[in-house]
Protein backbone atom coordinates (compact mmCIF):
# COMPACT_ATOMS: atom_id res chain seq x y z
CA UNK A 1 0.00 0.00 0.00
CA UNK A 2 1.19 3.58 -0.80
CA UNK A 3 2.66 5.55 2.58
CA UNK A 4 0.39 8.76 3.23
CA UNK A 5 2.23 12.00 3.92
CA UNK A 6 1.26 12.05 7.38
CA UNK A 7 3.20 8.29 8.16
CA UNK A 8 6.32 7.48 7.15
CA UNK A 9 6.65 4.25 4.71
CA UNK A 10 8.26 1.27 5.77
CA UNK A 11 9.73 1.22 2.24
CA UNK A 12 11.63 3.78 -0.27
CA UNK A 13 12.44 2.89 -3.79
CA UNK A 14 14.87 4.85 -5.69
CA UNK A 15 14.78 4.89 -9.20
CA UNK A 16 17.56 7.44 -11.44
CA UNK A 17 15.65 7.86 -14.58
CA UNK A 18 17.50 9.40 -17.45
CA UNK A 19 15.57 9.65 -20.72
CA UNK A 20 13.90 6.74 -20.13
CA UNK A 21 10.20 8.05 -21.11
CA UNK A 22 9.74 4.87 -23.78
CA UNK A 23 9.81 2.19 -20.67
CA UNK A 24 8.52 4.68 -17.61
CA UNK A 25 4.44 3.83 -18.08
CA UNK A 26 5.62 0.12 -18.87
CA UNK A 27 8.06 -0.07 -15.89
CA UNK A 28 5.22 1.27 -13.65
CA UNK A 29 2.86 -1.07 -14.93
CA UNK A 30 5.20 -4.45 -13.74
CA UNK A 31 6.61 -2.13 -10.42
CA UNK A 32 3.23 -0.91 -8.75
CA UNK A 33 2.27 -5.14 -7.90
CA UNK A 34 5.44 -6.00 -6.63
CA UNK A 35 5.48 -3.22 -4.51
CA UNK A 36 1.75 -3.69 -3.45
CA UNK A 37 2.51 -7.49 -2.87
CA UNK A 38 4.87 -6.62 -0.29
CA UNK A 39 2.59 -5.96 1.90
CA UNK A 40 4.31 -2.87 3.48
CA UNK A 41 3.75 0.68 3.37
CA UNK A 42 6.15 2.13 0.04
CA UNK A 43 6.91 5.45 -1.34
CA UNK A 44 8.71 5.18 -4.83
CA UNK A 45 11.38 7.96 -5.61
CA UNK A 46 11.69 8.82 -9.32
CA UNK A 47 14.67 11.02 -9.68
CA UNK A 48 14.62 12.78 -13.17
CA UNK A 49 18.57 13.01 -13.26
CA UNK A 50 18.23 16.17 -16.45
CA UNK A 51 16.53 14.17 -18.77
CA UNK A 52 15.81 15.72 -22.75
CA UNK A 53 12.72 13.65 -23.35
CA UNK A 54 9.12 13.14 -21.69
CA UNK A 55 10.68 12.03 -18.89
CA UNK A 56 9.73 14.44 -16.45
CA UNK A 57 5.79 14.81 -17.46
CA UNK A 58 5.24 10.72 -17.59
CA UNK A 59 6.30 10.41 -14.24
CA UNK A 60 4.12 13.87 -13.05
CA UNK A 61 1.66 12.21 -15.04
CA UNK A 62 2.53 8.85 -12.79
CA UNK A 63 2.24 10.88 -9.97
CA UNK A 64 -1.23 12.46 -10.29
CA UNK A 65 -2.70 8.88 -10.11
CA UNK A 66 -0.45 7.60 -7.71
CA UNK A 67 0.01 9.01 -4.55
CA UNK A 68 2.87 6.71 -3.34
CA UNK A 69 5.16 8.29 -5.90
CA UNK A 70 7.56 11.15 -5.72
CA UNK A 71 9.41 12.68 -8.46
CA UNK A 72 12.24 14.83 -7.77
CA UNK A 73 13.56 16.63 -11.32
CA UNK A 74 17.43 17.64 -10.72
CA UNK A 75 18.60 21.07 -12.76
CA UNK A 76 20.38 19.19 -15.11
CA UNK A 77 22.33 15.35 -15.61
CA UNK A 78 24.57 14.85 -12.94
CA UNK A 79 24.66 11.02 -13.18
CA UNK A 80 23.00 7.78 -11.86
CA UNK A 81 25.29 7.99 -8.57
CA UNK A 82 24.85 11.68 -7.49
CA UNK A 83 21.10 11.31 -8.54
CA UNK A 84 20.66 8.12 -6.38
CA UNK A 85 22.02 9.93 -3.80
CA UNK A 86 19.17 12.88 -4.12
CA UNK A 87 16.67 10.09 -3.81
CA UNK A 88 18.44 8.94 -0.63
CA UNK A 89 18.56 12.15 1.05
CA UNK A 90 14.21 12.62 0.30
CA UNK A 91 13.76 9.04 1.57
CA UNK A 92 11.99 8.43 4.27
CA UNK A 93 11.42 4.61 5.11
CA UNK A 94 12.87 2.27 7.04
CA UNK A 95 14.40 -0.05 3.83
CA UNK A 96 15.84 1.79 0.95
CA UNK A 97 15.46 0.09 -2.22
CA UNK A 98 17.13 1.02 -5.76
CA UNK A 99 16.91 -0.43 -9.30
CA UNK A 100 17.05 0.67 -12.65
CA UNK A 101 14.36 2.11 -14.74
CA UNK A 102 14.96 0.69 -17.95
CA UNK A 103 13.47 -2.16 -17.39
CA UNK A 104 16.34 -4.83 -17.15
CA UNK A 105 15.77 -5.48 -12.95
CA UNK A 106 12.89 -7.28 -12.55
CA UNK A 107 10.53 -5.87 -9.84
CA UNK A 108 9.51 -9.19 -8.59
CA UNK A 109 13.39 -9.38 -6.99
CA UNK A 110 12.43 -6.39 -4.59
CA UNK A 111 10.62 -9.03 -2.13
CA UNK A 112 14.35 -10.92 -2.23
CA UNK A 113 16.22 -7.88 -1.47
CA UNK A 114 13.49 -6.72 1.23
CA UNK A 115 13.78 -10.08 2.68
CA UNK A 116 17.44 -10.17 3.33
CA UNK A 117 17.81 -6.78 4.65
CA UNK A 118 15.14 -8.01 7.51
CA UNK A 119 17.67 -10.85 8.55
CA UNK A 120 19.44 -8.06 10.26
CA UNK A 121 22.32 -6.80 6.84
CA UNK A 122 22.52 -3.31 6.10
CA UNK A 123 23.40 -3.50 2.34
CA UNK A 124 22.36 -6.01 0.27
CA UNK A 125 23.08 -6.53 -3.60
CA UNK A 126 21.50 -8.50 -6.51
CA UNK A 127 23.39 -10.97 -8.55
CA UNK A 128 22.39 -10.41 -12.17
CA UNK A 129 22.21 -14.39 -13.31
CA UNK A 130 22.28 -14.55 -17.11
CA UNK A 131 23.18 -11.30 -17.48
CA UNK A 132 21.70 -10.04 -21.30
CA UNK A 133 24.77 -7.30 -22.17
CA UNK A 134 27.62 -7.52 -24.56
CA UNK A 135 30.68 -9.21 -23.58
CA UNK A 136 33.25 -6.90 -24.78
CA UNK A 137 31.36 -3.46 -23.58
CA UNK A 138 29.65 -4.27 -20.18
CA UNK A 139 30.46 -8.10 -18.93
CA UNK A 140 34.42 -7.55 -19.33
CA UNK A 141 35.27 -4.14 -18.00
CA UNK A 142 32.20 -4.96 -15.07
CA UNK A 143 34.05 -8.39 -14.05
CA UNK A 144 37.27 -6.19 -13.77
CA UNK A 145 35.89 -3.56 -11.47
CA UNK A 146 34.90 -6.37 -9.47
CA UNK A 147 38.15 -7.66 -8.94
CA UNK A 148 40.08 -4.55 -8.80
CA UNK A 149 37.58 -3.10 -5.99
CA UNK A 150 38.14 -6.51 -3.84
CA UNK A 151 41.95 -6.31 -4.57
CA UNK A 152 42.07 -2.53 -3.72
CA UNK A 153 39.96 -2.48 -0.34
CA UNK A 154 39.68 -6.67 1.03
CA UNK A 155 35.77 -6.42 0.10
CA UNK A 156 34.09 -8.76 -2.02
CA UNK A 157 31.39 -7.82 -4.48
CA UNK A 158 30.40 -10.08 -7.17
CA UNK A 159 28.39 -7.89 -9.26
CA UNK A 160 29.36 -4.52 -8.54
CA UNK A 161 27.15 -3.34 -11.35
CA UNK A 162 24.02 -4.44 -10.22
CA UNK A 163 21.71 -1.29 -9.57
CA UNK A 164 19.15 -3.66 -7.68
CA UNK A 165 20.46 -3.17 -4.27
CA UNK A 166 19.15 -2.50 -0.69
CA UNK A 167 20.13 -0.23 2.43
CA UNK A 168 18.40 -0.04 5.78
CA UNK A 169 17.74 3.62 6.01
CA UNK A 170 21.01 4.45 8.53
CA UNK A 171 23.42 2.87 5.53
CA UNK A 172 22.07 4.65 2.55
CA UNK A 173 22.14 8.31 4.73
CA UNK A 174 25.79 7.31 5.68
CA UNK A 175 26.45 6.87 2.06
CA UNK A 176 24.90 9.74 1.21
CA UNK A 177 27.27 11.56 3.59
CA UNK A 178 30.25 10.04 2.38
CA UNK A 179 30.10 9.58 -1.23
CA UNK A 180 31.76 12.41 -2.25
CA UNK A 181 31.36 14.52 -5.69
CA UNK A 182 32.26 12.35 -8.33
CA UNK A 183 32.36 9.42 -6.41
CA UNK A 184 30.77 6.13 -6.66
CA UNK A 185 28.39 4.30 -4.41
CA UNK A 186 29.80 1.08 -4.60
CA UNK A 187 33.49 2.34 -3.56
CA UNK A 188 31.79 3.88 -0.78
CA UNK A 189 29.98 0.97 0.72
CA UNK A 190 33.46 -1.23 0.03
CA UNK A 191 34.70 0.93 2.77
CA UNK A 192 32.11 1.41 5.23
CA UNK A 193 32.34 -1.67 6.97
CA UNK A 194 28.44 -2.56 6.71
CA UNK A 195 26.93 -5.96 6.99
CA UNK A 196 26.82 -7.22 3.27
CA UNK A 197 24.81 -9.71 1.63
CA UNK A 198 23.89 -10.95 -1.77
CA UNK A 199 21.18 -12.23 -3.64
CA UNK A 200 21.04 -13.75 -7.63
CA UNK A 201 18.51 -11.96 -9.18
CA UNK A 202 16.86 -11.92 -13.07
CA UNK A 203 18.03 -9.94 -15.65
CA UNK A 204 16.45 -8.86 -19.12
CA UNK A 205 17.41 -7.29 -22.43
CA UNK A 206 17.24 -3.64 -22.26
CA UNK A 207 14.31 -2.97 -24.67
CA UNK A 208 14.53 0.36 -25.75
CA UNK A 209 17.83 2.85 -26.51
CA UNK A 210 21.29 1.92 -25.45
CA UNK A 211 22.57 1.53 -22.02
CA UNK A 212 25.25 4.99 -20.90
CA UNK A 213 27.15 2.86 -18.77
CA UNK A 214 29.62 1.31 -20.52
CA UNK A 215 33.38 1.48 -20.59
CA UNK A 216 34.16 5.42 -20.17
CA UNK A 217 31.38 5.21 -17.13
CA UNK A 218 33.58 2.32 -15.50
CA UNK A 219 37.14 3.61 -16.02
CA UNK A 220 35.42 6.83 -14.49
CA UNK A 221 34.55 4.37 -11.25
CA UNK A 222 37.90 2.73 -11.96
CA UNK A 223 40.14 5.83 -11.20
CA UNK A 224 37.32 7.17 -8.32
CA UNK A 225 38.18 3.86 -6.46
CA UNK A 226 41.75 3.96 -7.11
CA UNK A 227 42.35 7.73 -6.19
CA UNK A 228 39.81 7.63 -3.63
CA UNK A 229 40.71 6.01 0.12
CA UNK A 230 44.53 5.32 0.47
CA UNK A 231 47.67 6.95 -0.74
CA UNK A 232 48.81 3.69 -2.38
CA UNK A 233 48.61 5.38 -5.66
CA UNK A 234 51.07 7.56 -4.52
CA UNK A 235 53.66 4.96 -3.60
CA UNK A 236 53.64 3.34 -6.49
CA UNK A 237 54.16 6.53 -8.61
CA UNK A 238 57.25 7.40 -6.05
CA UNK A 239 58.46 3.69 -6.41
CA UNK A 240 58.20 3.87 -10.13
CA UNK A 241 60.30 7.26 -9.98
CA UNK A 242 62.79 6.26 -7.89
CA UNK A 243 63.37 2.98 -10.33
CA UNK A 244 63.52 4.72 -13.27
CA UNK A 245 66.02 7.60 -11.89
CA UNK A 246 68.01 5.24 -11.00
CA UNK A 247 68.39 2.98 -13.80
CA UNK A 248 68.62 6.49 -15.78
CA UNK A 249 71.84 7.53 -14.22
CA UNK A 250 73.33 4.20 -14.17
CA UNK A 251 72.83 4.29 -18.43
CA UNK A 252 74.16 7.42 -18.25
CA UNK A 253 77.14 6.89 -16.38
CA UNK A 254 77.66 3.74 -18.41
CA UNK A 255 77.17 5.49 -21.90
CA UNK A 256 79.68 8.40 -20.78
CA UNK A 257 82.13 5.54 -20.10
CA UNK A 258 81.66 3.90 -23.35
CA UNK A 259 80.48 0.91 -21.89
CA UNK A 260 77.49 0.71 -24.25
CA UNK A 261 77.03 -0.76 -27.51
CA UNK A 262 75.08 1.23 -29.87
CA UNK A 263 72.11 -0.74 -30.32
CA UNK A 264 71.88 -0.52 -26.70
CA UNK A 265 71.56 3.19 -27.41
CA UNK A 266 68.54 2.34 -29.40
CA UNK A 267 67.34 0.19 -26.44
CA UNK A 268 67.64 3.31 -23.83
CA UNK A 269 65.38 5.47 -26.29
CA UNK A 270 63.17 2.69 -26.23
CA UNK A 271 63.33 2.71 -22.15
CA UNK A 272 63.20 6.67 -22.29
CA UNK A 273 59.56 6.19 -24.49
CA UNK A 274 58.11 3.53 -21.87
CA UNK A 275 59.33 6.16 -19.14
CA UNK A 276 58.10 8.94 -20.75
CA UNK A 277 54.21 7.04 -20.77
CA UNK A 278 54.81 6.32 -17.31
CA UNK A 279 55.35 9.55 -16.26
CA UNK A 280 52.15 10.76 -18.49
CA UNK A 281 50.22 8.04 -16.54
CA UNK A 282 51.76 9.52 -13.23
CA UNK A 283 50.75 13.22 -14.29
CA UNK A 284 47.41 12.07 -14.60
CA UNK A 285 46.65 10.14 -11.28
CA UNK A 286 48.16 13.08 -9.50
CA UNK A 287 45.08 14.99 -11.92
CA UNK A 288 42.69 13.11 -10.37
CA UNK A 289 43.46 13.58 -7.04
CA UNK A 290 43.63 17.52 -7.79
CA UNK A 291 40.60 17.41 -9.03
CA UNK A 292 38.83 15.62 -6.50
CA UNK A 293 40.37 17.98 -3.87
CA UNK A 294 39.17 21.11 -6.29
CA UNK A 295 36.19 19.90 -6.08
CA UNK A 296 35.51 18.93 -2.49
CA UNK A 297 37.25 23.12 -1.80
CA UNK A 298 34.30 24.25 -3.64
CA UNK A 299 32.47 22.94 -1.51
CA UNK A 300 30.26 22.60 -5.03
CA UNK A 301 26.73 20.77 -4.70
CA UNK A 302 26.53 16.83 -5.71
CA UNK A 303 22.75 18.25 -7.02
CA UNK A 304 20.41 20.62 -7.34
CA UNK A 305 16.70 20.16 -6.78
CA UNK A 306 15.07 21.99 -9.54
CA UNK A 307 11.37 20.74 -8.67
CA UNK A 308 9.75 18.16 -6.20
CA UNK A 309 6.89 16.70 -6.53
CA UNK A 310 5.25 14.51 -3.67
Amino acid sequence: MASTDESDPTISLVIPVFNEAATLRQLWARLHPALQAMGETWEAIFVDDGSADDSFKILSELREAHPGICVIRLRRNYGQHPATIAGFDHARGRWVLTMDADLQNDPSDLAKILARLREGYDVVSGIRESRKDAFLRRKLPSRLVNRFIAKRTGFVQTDTGCFLKGYTLKAAQEIAEYTDIGGFITATISVLGYRYAEVPVLHHERPHGRSRYGVLTQMDQFMSIFTGYARRPFQVIELIGGIVLILGLAATLAALCGLLHPRAVLALLGIVVAASGLLLGSVGIVGEYTIRLFKLSRRSPRYLVAEMRR
